[in-house]
């Protein structure tokens, strides 16, 4: 019996499972098309917030993963699903967005007004994710806007991600400013928190979780939420992690892969 076997439904992170940079990891696109001709549901759900979820469907297609929107979960999709059902109805309120412009939309589907400059001061909401443009004036109103009442939101704390330079600042470095600045905690909504796999459960409820796996390259964000959450957790070395990494740490992995394709190796013990 191969590893895959296991599954149903498999939960993949993005960086450093999927892709690092502009490159797919070794073998990734064959093995989640030979995955779906096995049958098996492969969702992928991600931290990053930069894109929307139509954003990602075609930055896979673009290394060769065929993938619909639908297939697709974000950190900032599980924000604005967070705002909704713990806000009800925000028409009418404002938010500051720290981030890109998907995430930005994202959070304007929520029906808040996403506002700038000395008008974001006085914002309902200010709502933090990573984007390379950050700028000292974002610290500024963000700060003052959440020293002065705001609700204060991120879509995740990890602290860097990988890329083809290296292992590069991420949400978590820009939200550590503002959470030093203002005195305040953001909550966060991505993994390792509960509320992003929540939105995926909901997503997949038929699913039974005995049969559903999360497959990541962080243990602190991929396999600690996996753990909280109930669900099975493959720990892949292609990314932030390796594999001495692990007998330091108390989060520990039920499995562990060099890359996508040990998939289709034997499972342990099989």
């Amino acid at each position: 019996m191969k590893l895959a076997d296991l599954f149903d439904c498999l939960l993949l992170d993005l960086d450093g499972v999927v892709y690092i940079g502009d490159a797919p990891t070794p073998g990734a696109g064959e093995t989640i098309k030979r995955l779906r001709d096995d049958g098996k549901s492969v969702i992928f759900i991600t931290n990053d917030p930069k894109r929307t979820a139509h954003g990602y469907s075609e930055r896979l297609r673009g290394l060769g993963v065929e993938t619909a929107p639908e297939d697709i979960i974000t950190s900032g999709m599980a924000l604005a699903h967070h705002i909704k059902s713990a806000h009800g109805d925000v028409g009418g309120m404002k938010a500051y967005v720290v981030g890109s412009g998907s995430l930005k939309k994202e959070i304007g589907l929520t029906g808040l007004s996403v506002i700038e400059g000395e008008e974001a001061y006085h914002a309902d909401f200010v709502i933090v994710g990573g984007h390379p443009d950050f700028h000292y004036n974002e610290l500024k109103t963000a700060t003052i806007a959440v020293r002065n009442g705001a609700h204060f939101f991120a879509t995740n704390r990890d602290p860097f991600y990988p890329s083809s330079e290296g292992l590069i600042p991420a949400t978590g470095a820009i939200l550590a400013c503002i959470e030093v600045a203002s005195g305040k905690t953001a909550v966060t909504v991505g993994k390792p928190e509960s509320i992003m796999f929540e939105v995926a459960l909901a997503e997949h409820l038929h699913r039974d979780k005995k049969r559903l796996v999360i497959i990541g390259d962080r243990l602190d964000t991929d396999i600690a939420g996996g753990k909280r959450a109930g669900i099975i957790t493959i720990l892949t070395l292609t990314g932030s992690t390796k594999r001495e990494d692990i007998a330091g740490s108390d989060i520990k992995p039920d499995y562990v892969i060099n890359d996508l394709r040990d998939l289709y190796k034997d499972a342990p013990g099989a």
